[in-house]
């Protein structure tokens, strides 16, 4: 399926936040959104996008114990605003820090088998 409007969402984990960036595609790459959700694992947690459109900018206190939790909010948001276009593709930052450190690439088009 080739949606209309193809959609890119970045992501990059780190030990006590996810931060993502939703990019559409054509002509030109655009960034339509971007936030996350910091201090997750703190009763201080927060959850901030700023979009394009106005009403896509928020700023708010979540619950969010671990990473899993603050992923699935992220998701829920983005998704319900994105039912139109779907994502095209998932880019996501690892760092692993282990005994090996040259990059290694590891992209794939959402749907397809690894």
């Amino acid at each position: 399926m080739d949606p209309a409007s193809p959609r890119v969402l970045t992501v990059n984990g780190g030990s006590s936040s996810i931060e993502v960036a939703l990019f559409e595609t054509g002509p030109a790459l655009r960034r339509i959104l971007e936030g996350g959700i910091e201090r997750i694992g703190t009763p201080e947690a927060t959850f901030h996008v700023q979009g394009v459109d106005e009403e896509d900018t928020v700023a708010r206190s979540v619950t969010a114990p671990d990473h899993t939790v603050a992923a699935d909010a992220l998701m829920d948001w983005i998704e319900a605003r994105s039912e139109r276009d779907p994502l095209t593709a998932v880019g996501h930052r690892v760092v692993d820090g282990g005994p090996s450190q040259s990059p290694v690439r590891a992209a794939r088009r959402v749907g397809d088998e690894f």
